[in-house]
C-alpha cells in the first residue's frame, strides 16, 4: 500500500496523457448515460459510507451497485460488472479493490486513493479500538448485542440479494448462454468452498463466451467504450507496481525464515499478513483459516492447549471474528484487531501493531488493483476480450448470487430469532428495492438507512422475545 501511495503524485500528472480523456471524451462519457464525479463528489459519497457498510464484501458490492450505478450513474452496469470480475480474478479483498477502482475511473490515482481510503478508515479505527480494549469482553456478548448484530446482518444480506437481482437482470439475462453461465457459477460456488474456484469459474465463463458467443456482443460493447474516464496510472507505472508487489512478497518470505522472531516482531507480523493477502482469492471468508494458522499456536501440554508464544489466543481470535462481521467495512479490517491484540501481548505499541498487520493484509490487493487497471484499460479494447466479456460478467454475477444464498442461510442459522430474521429480511429487502428516496441526491443514504432499520428490528425482536 505504501508503494501505491508513493506513486500517486507521479501518476496523477501522467493521467491526462495515459487516458487521452480530455473535454471531448468527458462529453462522450456523459452522453453514454453516466456522469464523471469531482473530488468533492467522491469525498461526499464515501465519507460516511465506510461507517454504514455492514454485511461483508457481497453487501458492499450491493451498496456500490445501488449508489454508483443505479443512483449517481458514475459508471454503467457493464463496467461495474467488469470491475467485479477483475477483483474476483486477483488476490485480495474484492469489495476493497472495487472501492479504489470506482475513484480511479472518475479522477485517476488520487481519486482512487480518496474513495478507497475513506471506505477503509472507519473499520480500521473501530477494530483497532476493539483490539486495544475489548478483546476479552467480546468473548461473551450480551443478548442485546446478539439481537442488534442479527438485525444488521440480515439487512446486509438484503442488500446482497438486491444487488444479485439487479446484476443478474443486467448481465445474465442477455441470452441462454449467459443465463446458464450465471447459474453454473452460482451452483459451483455455493457447493464448493475452494478459493481457487472463483477465478476459474470466471475464466471458464469467458472461454465459453469466446467460442460460443454471438459477434453482436462486440458491437454493443464498442458503443460503450468511452464510459471509463480514467484508468489511473500509466502502464509503465502499473507494471512497476505489480513488480514491486512480487519483490516485497519474496523479501517478506525471506525475512520470516531468516531472522529471529523476538528481535524482529513487526517484520514477522507484516510478512505473515502480506503473504496471506497475496494468495487469497474470494475475499474475507477465505482468509480466516489462514490467519488462524498464522496467529494461533497450539500446545497440548498447556491447560488451554494454547502455546505460550502464540500471537493471540483462540478465544481472542473468534471474539474479534464475531465483531468484524458485525462491524462496517471490509472483513480484512480483522487484521487491525489482531495486530492490536498481538502488540498488547508482546508489550509493543498497539497502534503500530494494528497498522503493521492491517497494511500487510491490504497492501497486496490494493497495489495490484492500481497496477492492473492500466492494462485492463488496454486489454478491454481487444476483440477477444470483448467477445469473452458477457461470459466473464455472467460468471462473476453468479458468485454474488451464491454469496447471497450462503449469507442468508448462515445469518438465519446464527440468529437468536431465526423466524423473525426472515421477516427482517423481507422488510429490509422491500426497503432497499422498492422504497424510493424523495430526492435523487439522497440515494447514498438509502443503504445506511436500511441497515439501521434492520438493527432496530433486531433490537425489537430481542426486546419482545421473538423466535
Amino acid at each position: 500500500m505504501s508503494t501505491t501511495i508513493s506513486m500517486a503524485k507521479a501518476t496523477d500528472t501522467t493521467n491526462t496523457n495515459n487516458d487521452n480523456r480530455n473535454d471531448d471524451d468527458v462529453e462522450k462519457h456523459a452522453s453514454a448515460g453516466v456522469s464523471r464525479a469531482s473530488y468533492g463528489d467522491i469525498f461526499r459519497a464515501f465519507i460516511l459510507m465506510g461507517w454504514t457498510a455492514f454485511g461483508g464484501p457481497a453487501a458492499h458490492i450491493g451498496i456500490f451497485q445501488k449508489v454508483f450505478v443505479d443512483g449517481k450513474k458514475w459508471i454503467s452496469s457493464t463496467i461495474f460488472a467488469e470491475l467485479l470480475s477483475l477483483g474476483q480474478c486477483m488476490p485480495g479483498p474484492t469489495s476493497t479493490q472495487v472501492s479504489f477502482a470506482l475513484g480511479v475511473t472518475q479522477r485517476g490515482v488520487l481519486g482512487g486513493l480518496l474513495s478507497g481510503g475513506l471506505f477503509q478508515y472507519p473499520g480500521l479505527i473501530l477494530m483497532t479500538l476493539a483490539g486495544a480494549g475489548a478483546a476479552e469482553a467480546l468473548t461473551n456478548p450480551s443478548s442485546f448485542l446478539k439481537g442488534l448484530v442479527s438485525g444488521l446482518s440480515v439487512a446486509g444480506v438484503a442488500l446482497v440479494v438486491d444487488a444479485a437481482v439487479n446484476l443478474s437482470n443486467g448481465q445474465c439475462n442477455k441470452n441462454n448462454m449467459t443465463r446458464l453461465l450465471g447459474l453454473t457459477s452460482a451452483c459451483f460456488a455455493y457447493y464448493y468452498k475452494t478459493a481457487w474456484l472463483f477465478p476459474l469459474l470466471i475464466v471458464f465463463g469467458g472461454l465459453v463466451s469466446y467460442f460460443f458467443g454471438a459477434d453482436k456482443d462486440i458491437a454493443e460493447r464498442n458503443e460503450q467504450d468511452d464510459e471509463v474516464a480514467s484508468y489511473g496510472a500509466t502502464k509503465i507505472v502499473g507494471g512497476f507496481l505489480i513488480l514491486s508487489w512480487a519483490i516485497v512478497l519474496v523479501l517478506m518470505v525471506t525475512v520470516a525464515s531468516q531472522t529471529n522472531y523476538y528481535s524482529n516482531q513487526y517484520s514477522h507480523w507484516f510478512a505473515a499478513f502480506f503473504r496471506t493477502g497475496s494468495i487469497i482469492f474470494g475475499g474475507g471468508q477465505v482468509v480466516l483459516p489462514l490467519l488462524l494458522d498464522d496467529v494461533v499456536s497450539y500446545d497440548s501440554s498447556q491447560p488451554d492447549n494454547i502455546a505460550t508464544n502464540s500471537w493471540v489466543t483462540e478465544d481472542q481470535f473468534f471474539a474479534g471474528l464475531a465483531l468484524v462481521q458485525a462491524s462496517p467495512g471490509p472483513m480484512f479490517n480483522f487484521a487491525a484487531y489482531l495486530g492490536a491484540v498481538m502488540a498488547q501481548r508482546a508489550g509493543k505499541s498497539v497502534v503500530a501493531g494494528a497498522l503493521t498487520c492491517w497494511t500487510g493484509l491490504f497492501a497486496p490487493g490494493v497495489t495490484l488493483i492500481f497496477g492492473v487497471l492500466p492494462f485492463w484499460g488496454y486489454i478491454r479494447t481487444f476483440q477477444a476480450y470483448q467477445k469473452m466479456l458477457p461470459g466473464l460478467n455472467a460468471s462473476a454475477v453468479g458468485l454474488v448470487v451464491a454469496a447471497a444464498v450462503q449469507m442468508f442461510l448462515k445469518v438465519r442459522e446464527n440468529s437468536p430469532f431465526p423466524k423473525f430474521a426472515v421477516v427482517i429480511g423481507m422488510l429490509t429487502l422491500f426497503g432497499t428495492r422498492y422504497v424510493k428516496m424523495p430526492n435523487p441526491k439522497l440515494v447514498v443514504l438509502q443503504a445506511p438507512l436500511v441497515v439501521a432499520f434492520g438493527g432496530l428490528l433486531g433490537i425489537l425482536a430481542w426486546a419482545t422475545g421473538c423466535d
